[in-house]
Protein backbone atom coordinates (compact mmCIF):
# COMPACT_ATOMS: atom_id res chain seq x y z
CA UNK A 1 0.00 0.00 0.00
CA UNK A 2 1.31 3.46 -0.91
CA UNK A 3 2.67 5.38 2.02
CA UNK A 4 3.13 2.30 4.21
CA UNK A 5 6.51 2.06 5.91
CA UNK A 6 7.93 -1.28 7.01
CA UNK A 7 8.69 -1.23 10.72
CA UNK A 8 12.19 -1.83 11.96
CA UNK A 9 12.89 -5.52 12.52
CA UNK A 10 15.27 -7.23 14.91
CA UNK A 11 17.81 -9.95 14.25
CA UNK A 12 15.52 -12.44 16.02
CA UNK A 13 12.52 -11.53 13.84
CA UNK A 14 14.57 -11.83 10.66
CA UNK A 15 15.77 -15.26 11.76
CA UNK A 16 12.19 -16.38 12.45
CA UNK A 17 11.12 -15.10 9.05
CA UNK A 18 13.96 -16.88 7.29
CA UNK A 19 13.09 -20.15 9.04
CA UNK A 20 9.43 -19.83 8.03
CA UNK A 21 10.37 -19.18 4.42
CA UNK A 22 12.78 -22.13 4.43
CA UNK A 23 10.02 -24.47 5.60
CA UNK A 24 7.56 -23.19 2.98
CA UNK A 25 10.06 -23.42 0.12
CA UNK A 26 11.11 -26.92 1.21
CA UNK A 27 7.43 -27.95 1.11
CA UNK A 28 7.25 -26.60 -2.47
CA UNK A 29 4.41 -24.23 -1.54
CA UNK A 30 3.77 -20.73 -2.80
CA UNK A 31 2.46 -18.08 -0.43
CA UNK A 32 -0.93 -18.48 -2.14
CA UNK A 33 -0.85 -22.27 -1.62
CA UNK A 34 -0.06 -21.89 2.06
CA UNK A 35 -2.66 -19.15 2.44
CA UNK A 36 -5.38 -21.59 1.39
CA UNK A 37 -4.11 -24.24 3.80
CA UNK A 38 -3.61 -22.18 6.93
CA UNK A 39 -6.16 -19.39 6.44
CA UNK A 40 -3.63 -16.51 6.52
CA UNK A 41 -3.65 -13.90 3.78
CA UNK A 42 -0.74 -14.03 1.32
CA UNK A 43 0.23 -10.56 2.57
CA UNK A 44 0.43 -11.80 6.17
CA UNK A 45 2.60 -14.72 5.10
CA UNK A 46 4.92 -12.38 3.21
CA UNK A 47 5.26 -10.06 6.22
CA UNK A 48 5.86 -12.99 8.58
CA UNK A 49 8.67 -14.24 6.33
CA UNK A 50 10.28 -10.80 6.08
CA UNK A 51 10.17 -10.32 9.85
CA UNK A 52 8.01 -7.22 9.37
CA UNK A 53 5.12 -8.72 11.32
CA UNK A 54 5.24 -10.06 14.85
CA UNK A 55 4.72 -13.83 14.96
CA UNK A 56 2.83 -15.54 17.78
CA UNK A 57 3.45 -19.10 18.94
CA UNK A 58 0.12 -20.15 17.41
CA UNK A 59 0.94 -18.47 14.08
CA UNK A 60 4.36 -20.12 13.98
CA UNK A 61 2.96 -23.56 14.86
CA UNK A 62 0.17 -23.41 12.26
CA UNK A 63 2.55 -22.14 9.59
CA UNK A 64 5.17 -24.80 10.28
CA UNK A 65 2.70 -27.69 10.67
CA UNK A 66 1.08 -26.89 7.32
CA UNK A 67 4.54 -26.98 5.75
CA UNK A 68 5.18 -30.49 7.08
CA UNK A 69 7.73 -29.44 9.69
CA UNK A 70 8.94 -32.03 12.19
CA UNK A 71 8.21 -31.73 15.91
CA UNK A 72 11.84 -30.73 16.50
CA UNK A 73 11.59 -27.95 13.91
CA UNK A 74 8.33 -26.66 15.41
CA UNK A 75 9.82 -26.60 18.92
CA UNK A 76 12.90 -24.76 17.64
CA UNK A 77 10.71 -22.18 15.90
CA UNK A 78 8.50 -21.69 18.97
CA UNK A 79 11.65 -21.26 21.05
CA UNK A 80 12.74 -18.40 18.78
CA UNK A 81 9.29 -16.79 19.06
CA UNK A 82 9.42 -16.95 22.87
CA UNK A 83 12.79 -15.19 23.08
CA UNK A 84 12.78 -11.61 24.31
CA UNK A 85 13.93 -8.83 22.00
CA UNK A 86 16.15 -7.06 24.50
CA UNK A 87 18.96 -6.27 22.09
CA UNK A 88 21.21 -8.97 23.53
CA UNK A 89 21.22 -12.45 21.96
CA UNK A 90 23.63 -15.17 22.98
CA UNK A 91 23.56 -18.09 20.53
CA UNK A 92 25.34 -21.28 21.67
CA UNK A 93 27.13 -23.15 18.88
CA UNK A 94 26.25 -26.52 20.45
CA UNK A 95 27.51 -29.18 18.04
CA UNK A 96 27.91 -26.69 15.21
CA UNK A 97 30.65 -24.30 14.18
CA UNK A 98 29.90 -20.60 14.06
CA UNK A 99 29.82 -20.78 10.24
CA UNK A 100 26.76 -23.03 10.48
CA UNK A 101 24.87 -20.78 12.88
CA UNK A 102 21.55 -19.74 11.28
CA UNK A 103 21.56 -16.43 13.18
CA UNK A 104 24.86 -15.46 11.54
CA UNK A 105 23.96 -16.66 8.06
CA UNK A 106 20.60 -14.83 8.05
CA UNK A 107 22.08 -11.55 9.25
CA UNK A 108 25.01 -11.70 6.82
CA UNK A 109 22.66 -12.33 3.92
CA UNK A 110 20.43 -9.35 4.82
CA UNK A 111 23.25 -6.85 5.43
CA UNK A 112 24.01 -4.04 3.01
CA UNK A 113 27.37 -3.35 4.67
CA UNK A 114 29.71 -5.48 6.79
CA UNK A 115 32.71 -4.00 8.59
CA UNK A 116 34.99 -6.41 10.43
CA UNK A 117 38.00 -5.92 12.69
CA UNK A 118 40.18 -8.99 13.13
CA UNK A 119 43.36 -8.85 15.25
CA UNK A 120 43.99 -12.62 15.50
CA UNK A 121 43.24 -14.50 12.26
CA UNK A 122 42.26 -13.76 8.66
CA UNK A 123 38.50 -12.98 8.58
CA UNK A 124 36.48 -16.09 7.73
CA UNK A 125 34.92 -14.51 4.63
CA UNK A 126 38.42 -14.01 3.17
CA UNK A 127 40.09 -17.31 4.12
CA UNK A 128 41.31 -19.73 1.47
CA UNK A 129 40.66 -23.45 1.99
CA UNK A 130 44.20 -24.30 3.09
CA UNK A 131 44.29 -21.54 5.68
CA UNK A 132 40.83 -22.43 7.02
CA UNK A 133 41.76 -26.11 7.24
CA UNK A 134 44.97 -25.32 9.16
CA UNK A 135 43.03 -23.03 11.49
CA UNK A 136 40.41 -25.68 12.29
CA UNK A 137 43.15 -28.21 13.05
CA UNK A 138 44.98 -26.03 15.60
CA UNK A 139 42.67 -26.59 18.62
CA UNK A 140 43.15 -30.37 18.17
CA UNK A 141 39.58 -31.04 19.30
CA UNK A 142 37.88 -31.58 15.93
CA UNK A 143 37.74 -34.83 14.00
CA UNK A 144 38.93 -34.89 10.40
CA UNK A 145 35.29 -34.99 9.32
CA UNK A 146 34.45 -31.93 11.44
CA UNK A 147 37.44 -30.06 10.04
CA UNK A 148 36.34 -30.69 6.45
CA UNK A 149 32.75 -29.81 7.34
CA UNK A 150 33.95 -26.53 8.82
CA UNK A 151 36.00 -25.71 5.72
CA UNK A 152 33.02 -26.46 3.46
CA UNK A 153 30.69 -24.29 5.57
CA UNK A 154 33.17 -21.41 5.52
CA UNK A 155 33.60 -21.60 1.75
CA UNK A 156 29.81 -21.64 1.34
CA UNK A 157 29.48 -18.46 3.42
CA UNK A 158 31.94 -16.75 1.08
CA UNK A 159 29.40 -16.88 -1.76
CA UNK A 160 28.03 -13.77 -0.09
CA UNK A 161 30.92 -11.75 -1.56
CA UNK A 162 30.24 -13.04 -5.06
CA UNK A 163 26.56 -12.12 -5.16
CA UNK A 164 25.55 -9.51 -7.71
CA UNK A 165 24.06 -7.49 -4.84
CA UNK A 166 26.80 -8.34 -2.34
CA UNK A 167 27.12 -6.11 0.72
CA UNK A 168 29.84 -3.49 0.85
CA UNK A 169 32.57 -5.00 3.02
CA UNK A 170 35.57 -3.54 4.82
CA UNK A 171 38.01 -5.82 6.62
CA UNK A 172 40.53 -4.37 9.07
CA UNK A 173 43.30 -6.95 9.48
CA UNK A 174 46.21 -6.54 11.89
CA UNK A 175 49.72 -7.04 10.50
CA UNK A 176 50.41 -9.69 13.13
CA UNK A 177 47.67 -11.88 11.64
CA UNK A 178 49.58 -12.28 8.39
CA UNK A 179 52.97 -12.74 10.05
CA UNK A 180 51.69 -15.58 12.25
CA UNK A 181 52.60 -18.99 10.87
CA UNK A 182 49.13 -20.49 11.03
CA UNK A 183 49.95 -22.66 8.01
CA UNK A 184 52.97 -23.58 5.92
CA UNK A 185 54.64 -20.75 3.92
CA UNK A 186 53.08 -21.78 0.60
CA UNK A 187 49.58 -21.52 2.06
CA UNK A 188 50.36 -18.22 3.81
CA UNK A 189 51.67 -16.86 0.51
CA UNK A 190 48.49 -17.91 -1.27
CA UNK A 191 46.38 -16.41 1.51
CA UNK A 192 48.13 -13.05 1.26
CA UNK A 193 47.66 -13.02 -2.51
CA UNK A 194 43.98 -13.81 -2.00
CA UNK A 195 43.61 -10.77 0.27
CA UNK A 196 45.35 -8.66 -2.36
CA UNK A 197 42.97 -9.88 -5.08
CA UNK A 198 39.93 -9.49 -2.83
CA UNK A 199 40.87 -5.88 -2.13
CA UNK A 200 40.45 -5.18 -5.84
CA UNK A 201 36.78 -6.22 -5.86
CA UNK A 202 34.45 -3.23 -6.33
CA UNK A 203 32.58 -3.77 -3.03
CA UNK A 204 35.42 -5.11 -0.89
CA UNK A 205 38.14 -3.20 0.97
CA UNK A 206 40.99 -4.77 2.93
CA UNK A 207 42.88 -2.40 5.22
CA UNK A 208 46.00 -3.37 7.12
CA UNK A 209 46.73 -2.16 10.66
CA UNK A 210 50.55 -1.96 11.07
CA UNK A 211 52.01 -3.08 14.39
CA UNK A 212 53.87 0.22 14.67
CA UNK A 213 50.55 2.07 14.73
CA UNK A 214 48.67 -0.30 17.02
CA UNK A 215 50.26 -3.21 18.92
CA UNK A 216 48.40 -6.49 18.44
CA UNK A 217 45.76 -7.13 21.08
CA UNK A 218 45.48 -3.65 22.63
CA UNK A 219 42.01 -3.09 21.12
CA UNK A 220 40.69 -6.42 22.36
CA UNK A 221 39.05 -9.20 20.39
CA UNK A 222 37.63 -8.99 16.90
CA UNK A 223 34.09 -7.90 16.10
CA UNK A 224 31.81 -7.23 13.18
CA UNK A 225 29.32 -4.46 12.44
CA UNK A 226 26.47 -5.42 10.11
CA UNK A 227 24.36 -2.59 8.73
CA UNK A 228 21.02 -2.81 6.96
CA UNK A 229 19.08 -0.55 4.65
CA UNK A 230 16.00 -0.26 6.88
CA UNK A 231 16.95 -1.80 10.21
CA UNK A 232 19.19 -1.05 13.16
CA UNK A 233 22.83 -2.22 12.98
CA UNK A 234 23.88 -5.48 14.61
CA UNK A 235 27.21 -6.09 16.35
CA UNK A 236 28.55 -9.66 16.15
CA UNK A 237 31.20 -11.11 18.48
CA UNK A 238 32.11 -14.79 18.79
CA UNK A 239 34.14 -17.16 20.93
CA UNK A 240 34.74 -20.93 20.82
CA UNK A 241 31.33 -21.95 22.19
CA UNK A 242 28.89 -19.13 21.45
CA UNK A 243 28.15 -16.01 19.42
CA UNK A 244 26.77 -12.72 20.68
CA UNK A 245 24.49 -10.39 18.72
CA UNK A 246 24.07 -6.85 20.09
CA UNK A 247 21.44 -4.35 18.93
CA UNK A 248 21.01 -1.87 21.78
CA UNK A 249 21.78 1.70 20.71
CA UNK A 250 24.26 2.23 23.54
CA UNK A 251 26.11 -1.02 22.72
CA UNK A 252 26.28 -0.18 19.02
CA UNK A 253 27.68 3.25 19.94
CA UNK A 254 30.54 1.65 21.93
CA UNK A 255 31.57 -0.36 18.89
CA UNK A 256 31.07 2.59 16.54
CA UNK A 257 33.67 4.54 18.53
CA UNK A 258 36.00 1.54 18.62
CA UNK A 259 35.63 1.16 14.86
CA UNK A 260 36.62 4.81 14.39
CA UNK A 261 39.80 4.10 16.38
CA UNK A 262 40.53 1.04 14.26
CA UNK A 263 40.09 3.02 11.03
CA UNK A 264 42.43 5.71 12.34
CA UNK A 265 45.23 3.19 12.85
CA UNK A 266 44.80 1.46 9.47
CA UNK A 267 46.53 2.12 6.17
CA UNK A 268 44.27 3.34 3.39
CA UNK A 269 43.25 1.06 0.53
CA UNK A 270 46.17 1.83 -1.77
CA UNK A 271 48.75 1.62 1.02
CA UNK A 272 47.26 -1.67 2.18
CA UNK A 273 47.57 -3.19 -1.30
CA UNK A 274 51.20 -2.08 -1.49
CA UNK A 275 51.84 -3.56 1.96
CA UNK A 276 50.22 -6.88 0.98
CA UNK A 277 52.20 -7.05 -2.27
CA UNK A 278 55.46 -6.43 -0.39
CA UNK A 279 54.64 -9.09 2.21
CA UNK A 280 53.68 -11.58 -0.52
CA UNK A 281 57.09 -11.04 -2.11
CA UNK A 282 58.81 -11.44 1.27
CA UNK A 283 56.98 -14.70 2.01
CA UNK A 284 57.61 -15.96 -1.54
CA UNK A 285 61.34 -15.44 -1.11
CA UNK A 286 61.32 -17.18 2.28
CA UNK A 287 59.30 -20.03 0.80
CA UNK A 288 61.87 -20.41 -1.98
CA UNK A 289 64.69 -20.70 0.54
CA UNK A 290 62.73 -23.31 2.51
CA UNK A 291 62.03 -25.30 -0.66
CA UNK A 292 65.73 -25.26 -1.58
CA UNK A 293 66.76 -26.47 1.86
CA UNK A 294 64.26 -29.30 1.63
CA UNK A 295 65.93 -30.72 -1.49
CA UNK A 296 68.10 -33.87 -0.99
CA UNK A 297 71.73 -33.04 -0.35
CA UNK A 298 71.12 -29.32 0.05
CA UNK A 299 71.53 -29.39 3.82
CA UNK A 300 74.95 -31.06 3.45
CA UNK A 301 76.03 -28.44 0.90
CA UNK A 302 75.30 -25.73 3.42
CA UNK A 303 77.68 -27.29 5.99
Amino acid sequence: MAGTTERDTTAREREIGDELKRLRVRADLTAADLSKRVGFSASKISRMESGARGVTEIDATLFAANCGASRKEVLHLVGLVREADDGYRLRPHEERLSDELPSLIVNEAAATEIIEFEPLVVPGLLQIEGYARALFRWPNRLTAEQVEGGVAARMTRQRLLRRRDSPYTTFYVHEGVLRSQVAEPAIMHEQILHLLLSSSLPRCAVRIIPSRHCPQGVLGTGFRVMRYREHRPTIYVENHISSLFLEKTEDVEVYRKLLAQVAGFALDGGESREWLAALASEVEQAKGVSDDLAQPGMAQEQL
